[in-house]
């Protein structure tokens, strides 16, 4: 991120930093090489630094690790008693920081080929044929050419259905239910999160409007999903 894209940046409580560091990190720990964001943290009374890990609100504790001498350190801090928050090495999840203002845009090397979009589709029809033993045809509907930044999309638009199809093929009733009346899962990019349900073809809409933080947490697609059963 450039000087004259950071005077862009909106000021954020400490709760909006805290959701989305969560967002980060949550992205990250998936990853085979995460790179956790790292934070310094001063408090009414102390300071503590290092890489956050999680932010639960139910305990209201923030976990912070971090390793010296190849021992690991744990920091455990109360989010309630925060006073401001430094943040570094999150360059790439910038655009977090300004609620959709600031475009986002991948790496390169995160930009999928159509081959290798096609091939994650088929992999996943197959996968799902095991999880809800019957035939289901995914497929991406857009007009046009795919643009890089849609096919970066689409590639996280599949990690979400595999997710969301896989926990309800785990359910019992959820899953007698989506294969009584599915036969064809279509998605898009677009400007909400919408799933509607025609002839057993279920057509799920992704918002992409502020990027990935628009983008539908797993449960909430398998509400929308499961309201259409």
């Amino acid at each position: 991120m450039d000087f004259k894209t950071m005077l862009q940046l909106p000021v954020l409580d400490t709760n909006a930093i805290l959701k989305i560091l969560q967002e980060i990190a949550d992205i990250e720990r998936k990853e085979d090489r995460p790179q956790m964001p790292q934070v310094s943290i001063s408090t009414y009374s102390s300071s503590a630094s290092g890489f956050f890990v999680t932010h639960d609100k139910e305990k209201n504790m923030i976990l912070l690790c971090d390793m010296y001498d190849r021992k690991s350190q744990f920091q455990y801090i109360e989010s309630g008693s925060i006073s401001s928050i430094s943040i570094s090495n999150i360059d790439k999840y910038g655009y977090l920081l300004s609620d959709g203002k600031i475009p986002f845009t991948p790496h390169a090397s995160e930009i999928p080929t159509v081959l290798q979009l096609k091939k994650d589709v088929k992999a996943l029809e197959l996968e799902l044929k095991d999880a809800l033993e019957k035939e289901i045809t995914i497929s991406y509907v857009y007009e046009g050419i795919s643009e890089d930044l849609d096919k970066y999309y689409v590639s996280k638009v599949l990690s979400i259905l595999k997710e969301t199809l896989s926990n309800i093929a785990a359910d019992n009733l959820a899953k007698e239910a989506f294969t009584e009346v599915i036969e064809t899962v279509n998605f898009n990019l677009g400007t909400e999160n919408k799933t509607t349900l025609e002839n057993e073809v279920i057509s799920i809409t992704v918002d992409i409007s502020k990027g990935l933080k628009s983008f539908p947490k797993v449960k909430e697609l398998q509400a929308q999903i499961e309201e259409q059963l």
